[in-house]
């Protein structure tokens, strides 16, 4: 079977053509033209053709779209991930599901929990956020993410906190040492009374490697 994009004029021509070098180079052109037509209607699809859009275009469809969360200075993978699920998140905007979803996404993570004021015990129409993630907490990327969590919860709830949790591995060494204390007295009727000591002490320690640890929450 011959694929569209790589046929050739050549390929049904007659024998005696195929070698004729003006019909050599219109093939030649017509094959080029046909591949940058394919290439543009592939794109015209745009939603389905994302991954395989110029950055720039990119960039326009999350202004089209209003993205949710997005930023110029983004990888160009996180700016097609934006941009496919702002339709989605319209769709879903209100709800519990849409503020989980993005949170996963702005913080790189599949563990975010919304728990909802009446779940904790909180006042009406308060939640919280909870998640683990290895990323940096800074003020800015705080800000944005409130800002994008705006966009997709119901108008009456507002964030009460947004709690990160993180998993810390340390080494640590527990031993034990030992020491003996005593007394011996030793007798001698020609030398007179010699007397040696001896100590035993025993204790428990407990060492761990030294690390530096540096969080900065927002």
């Amino acid at each position: 079977m011959i694929d569209l994009k790589e046929c050739s004029t050549l390929q049904i021509m007659p024998e005696v053509l195929r070698k004729d070098v003006k019909v050599q180079a219109a093939g030649y052109a017509l094959q080029q033209t046909a591949q940058m037509l394919m290439e543009k209607i592939a794109r015209s699809s745009v939603y389905a053709a994302i991954d395989i859009l110029p950055e720039e275009i990119v960039d326009l469809l999350a202004v089209e779209l209003r993205a949710q969360y997005y930023d110029t200075a983004l990888p160009v993978a996180d700016k097609r991930e934006a941009v496919k699920k702002a339709l989605p998140w319209h769709c879903k905007a209100g709800t519990v599901s849409a503020v989980k979803e993005l949170t996963n996404f702005i913080w790189k993570s599949s563990s975010a929990t919304v728990q909802e004021w009446f779940d904790y015990g909180s006042a009406p129409y308060l939640f919280r956020i909870m998640l683990d993630t290895d990323m940096c907490m800074d003020e800015g990327k705080i800000e944005a993410f409130i800002a994008a969590m705006w966009k997709v919860k119901n108008t009456r709830s507002h964030l009460e906190s947004i709690t990160f949790r993180r998993r810390i591995d340390h080494k640590q060494y527990i031993g034990t040492g030992v020491k003996s204390t005593g007394r011996i007295v030793i007798t001698d009727v020609w030398r007179g009374r010699y007397e040696m000591h001896r100590d035993m002490h025993m204790g428990i320690g407990r060492a761990c490697t030294p690390q530096r640890i540096r969080i900065r929450e927002g």
